[in-house]
């Protein structure tokens, strides 16, 4: 049963009782003269049958009218309270229960995303992390958020990221990345901090991305365990300069970085031990044939960074490969290697 379903059953029981407190009134005046007041209060204390007595001696069609209300009125009142508390019932048992849900689906969830905070630019991470299909967890301060997020079959926490509990819930120790959204650099410091004291002993590769207004915040961020610190005012200042001075290279840029238009994006690719990439050349790989996606960066174990490597490059473990290619090719190298 529906809200929608509830909600109609309850306002159509409010309307019929009322209509009939109204024509009880109007029943007791035109078929007793009695006084408007005096019809509602006889009407009232038929319909509730808390048993007062007559305001005065009724006649036959005046004791009809008692009993249609009794039948009518009677039959209504437990039709239209019973409609409230299945409103109010059904709608606890149905957030227990999907409580308990959840919580099985989070105990069994590994290598997810955790999302702190969901304004504006959390909301935009996720929509992202859903377009490439990657399993997140938002938490949030916004109960009715976190209710709505879960109504439409997202997994969603009420609660404060910067509280362990609520981290270890998420299952930041088995997480793959955790990114701090939060509205505040204070509470993202302590988010940054709480999940890297957490993850340091059960999960010490966990990537933590986190949000920050200013270069200040972004270095005591970094100090507190981030592996990177964005500052969105800096990013959208240098796209702006970018769209200004270089539209054409913007435009191509763009395309290539969304999820849609031309379905290219850039992958990173984590060359393991025991991958059949080590030792082996650019030119001895099979990634451009087998796979038709372009090796435009390789950020080496030595931490060197090599932008567009020529077909001698020879792929070492540790090695980060990054590629470009189109959306089916990368899902199908993702499929094969593991990404």
């Amino acid at each position: 049963m529906d809200d929608g379903f509830r909600y109609g059953r309850f306002l159509r029981g409010l309307a019929l009782l009322g209509l009939t407190i109204f024509l009880g009134s109007l029943g007791f005046v035109v078929l007793e003269g009695y006084s408007p007041l005096n019809g509602l209060y006889m009407t009232m204390i038929t319909i509730s049958t808390v048993g007062f007595g007559e305001v005065q001696v009724l006649s036959t069609s005046g004791r009809i009218l008692v009993m249609g209300l009794i039948v009518v009125g009677l039959g209504l009142v437990t039709y239209t309270f019973g409609a409230i508390a299945t409103l109010f019932l059904e709608g606890q048992i149905r957030k227990i229960i999907g409580g308990r849900i959840m919580r099985r689906e989070l105990e069994s969830l590994k290598d997810h995303f955790v999302v702190c905070g969901y304004g504006r630019m959390g909301s935009i991470v996720c929509e992202e992390l859903a377009a490439e299909g990657r399993p997140f967890v938002v938490v949030t301060l916004d109960e009715q958020q976190a209710e709505k997020l879960q109504e439409d079959g997202q997994m969603a926490i009420f609660g404060d990221a910067t509280e362990d509990d609520i981290l270890q819930l998420a299952g930041v120790s088995r997480a793959r990345a955790l990114v701090a959204t939060a509205g505040g650099d204070v509470d993202n410091l302590y988010i940054t901090l709480s999940a890297r004291e957490m993850s340091r002993s059960v999960n010490p590769n966990l990537y933590i991305l986190a949000r920050a207004s200013d270069d200040k915040a972004s270095r005591k961020i970094k100090l507190a365990g981030a592996d990177r610190v964005v500052s969105p005012y800096r990013i959208g200042g240098s796209r702006l300069v970018q769209a200004l001075l270089r539209p054409q290279v913007y435009d191509y840029m763009d395309t290539v970085m969304s999820s849609s238009g031309l379905e290219l994006l850039i992958e990173e690719l984590l060359v393991r031990e025991g991958s059949i990439l080590v030792g082996k050349a650019i030119r001895e790989t099979n990634l451009r044939s087998e796979y038709d996606v372009i090796i435009i960066g390789v950020n080496t174990c030595g931490g060197e960074q090599v932008f567009n490597p020529g077909p001698d490059h020879v792929i070492e473990e540790g090695d980060t490969l990054i590629i470009l290619g189109r959306t089916p090719q990368l899902q199908r190298l993702e499929r094969s290697f593991g990404i």
